[in-house]
């Protein structure tokens, strides 16, 4: 296929229904986003990169300092009017301190004032204040954050250290949502001894929603040979992501593609996650690539039609490129669009597995690394079609050991369970779909089996959930979450939990006007809760202690509900037989 099909195709699709406007007006990240940034005012930066940059009509960020003999050595270091001028040119000044103080534990108290001695000479010199901010020396300390926060620097760019060791010049992409955007990680550090392959590498990374993030020093630079890149090196560089549909912006830019405000609750979560891949040398991927095309045209009706993904998403899903994907939506003349409203109300609930790709969380997506597809599924809204809540049935499974706990089962990674504490990877499953429904069934290397069933009807989409014990001991203390996700609930996925009602075993979520709900309940629930980052609903069970060759189960309700008497509605279900087989 040539380039032109390729491009029509991919505009066929984004002019479709199937792709629905990015959430909070951001644009979806693309594959190849690179970030250009350069360190410590080196002269070259005006008399060299600039006029590279210029030729490819790239983007960049410089961060200034008056550090080292900035204010007298001009042979080395720019001058203060020839970074107004780089500002001039449309490239963003960023803040690299005054002093080039490492941001240290020790030295934060003196970093406010630090970072306002180079706003004060942006101002002066007719440049904004900073919102960018680059650590000297790529030292990092949490007390940081607050203060740079504070002063209104929207990102904030690290080395590749500790995933790497700092020599090295080797890093991660940065992951939105998972890096602290005060965290941001560079994909490459340039150094002399660099080639084009190792450039290579780092901006490879730019893809499934990943933005490689590049810093340079001097080209070259003069006062610091160990960070020092050539004009030769640097042009192949820039050649290379020209000559392969690179797209290279500043730091600022980020803020086209990435919500600055949406912050992990642990920075520190994805940081040691890419130290365990390391040292495991295991795959942080987390696609999965259809295997026939029978399965390629259910998953991308799946996906473009049903979830409206982007093509982006879909090749985080997937594995396959975006040539790939639009070669197979006209080979296999997928559905332009699906319905957005039931047609007939008698009809089942609509529901369907959930392809991955698109992260089913708002917020608190460091609570959710590599997120399984094989316990989700997506349940539709019957008043528009082109929504749905996620639900992961079983998210996660909890049993008894000694005086504590330990998981036995999650779907995801973040968590450590009793598998991953033994170095046991669970191979990976999908739904099995008949006539409308869902079944799953998983045996662990322990020889306990749990699985579930997704029955739609045209009231309610009915769940259940069983364990079977193959062990010789008693299973006690069998405690299950069950999510409900409403990110893709537009109506529904405020922040919060003032929109929601806990009526043990009901949670129930509410739209503004208050006459739409959104209800689930668990038989045998032990905590019925939200949780308002992500945001999401939870009845969550517990299995009755399970003897040596028993089956436990467990019944599960989703429903949707027009009208404003909610509380009659909750006990109207609660006197229907929902808590029984769905056979």
């Amino acid at each position: 296929m040539t380039h032109r099909v390729t491009a029509y195709v991919l505009t066929w699709i984004l002019s479709s229904s199937f792709v629905s406007p990015p959430t909070q007006g951001l644009e979806p990240i693309p594959d190849k986003l690179v970030v250009l940034t350069f360190d410590d005012s080196a002269k070259s930066h005006y008399t060299t990169v600039r006029p590279i940059l210029k030729r490819y009509g790239f983007g960049a960020t410089f961060f200034v300092t008056e550090g080292f003999d900035f204010p007298t050595n001009k042979t080395d270091y720019m001058t203060w009017q020839e970074i107004a001028e780089l500002h001039r040119d449309g490239f963003e000044i960023g803040n690299h301190t005054r002093d080039h103080i490492s941001t240290t534990k020790e030295n934060v108290a003196g970093l406010e004032e630090q970072v306002e001695a180079i706003n004060k000479q942006c101002i002066a010199h007719g440049i904004p204040r900073t919102i960018s901010f680059g650590y000297p020396a790529n030292v990092t300390t949490p007390e940081a954050l607050p203060i740079l926060k504070k002063l209104g620097i929207r990102f904030a760019r690290r080395g590749g250290s500790p995933e790497y060791k700092y020599p090295d010049g080797r890093g991660f992409a940065y992951e939105p949502g998972f890096d602290h955007p005060l965290l941001v990680p560079s994909a490459g550090d340039a150094r002399p001894d660099w080639t084009l392959d190792d450039f290579i590498a780092a901006v490879k990374q730019a893809r499934q929603g990943r933005i490689a993030v590049l810093q340079f020093h001097g080209v070259p630079d003069t006062a610091h040979a160990w960070v020092n890149t050539s004009v030769q090196q640097f042009d192949a560089y820039m050649n290379y992501l020209a000559k392969n549909g690179y797209t290279a912006i500043a730091m600022r830019d980020l803020a086209k593609y990435v919500d600055a405000d949406l912050t992990p609750s642990n920075p520190q979560n994805i940081i040691d996650d890419r130290e365990q891949s390391l040292l495991k040398h295991s795959s942080r991927e987390n696609f999965r690539r259809p295997q026939s095309d029978d399965e390629l045209h259910f998953w991308l009706t799946n996906m473009l039609a049903d979830h409206r993904f982007t093509e982006f998403e879909v090749s985080a899903a997937t594995g396959l490129s975006t040539d790939e994907i639009a070669e197979a939506v006209e080979r296999l003349r997928l559905p332009k669009r699906v319905a957005t409203k039931q047609a007939d109300p008698l009809n089942a609930l609509k529901i369907l597995p959930y392809p991955g790709g698109r992260h089913p969380r708002i917020g608190f997506l460091d609570g959710a690394i590599r997120p399984l597809r094989e316990t989700k599924f997506s349940a539709f809204l019957p008043w528009n079609l082109s929504q749905y809540v996620v639900v992961d049935v079983p998210e996660a499974i909890w049993i008894k050991q000694g005086e504590g706990r330990e998981l036995l089962y999650l779907a995801h990674t973040d968590v450590p369970t009793m598998w991953s504490r033994q170095g046991i990877a669970l191979e990976p499953l999908e739904w099995i779909r008949e006539n409308g429904s869902l079944r799953i069934e998983r045996k662990l290397p322990n020889q306990v089996s749990f699985g579930a069933e997704i029955v739609p009807t045209r009231e309610a989409i009915r769940m259940e959930l069983w364990l079977t014990n193959g062990t010789r001991e008693t299973l006690r203390g069998l405690v299950v979450q069950n999510c409900v996700m409403l990110k893709a609930a537009t109506e529904f996925n405020s922040l919060n939990n003032d929109n929601k009602i806990f009526r043990d075993p009901f949670v129930a979520c509410r739209n503004a006007a208050g006459d739409r709900w959104i209800i689930t309940a668990w038989q045998n629930c032990v905590r019925a809760w939200g949780n308002a980052p992500c945001p999401c609903l939870h009845s969550d069970p517990q299995f009755p202690d399970c003897a040596p060759g028993e089956t436990q189960r467990l019944h599960g309700w989703l429903s949707f509900y027009e009208g404003k008497d909610i509380e009659a509605e909750l006990s109207r279900i609660d006197n229907l037989a929902w808590r029984k087989s769905t056979n």
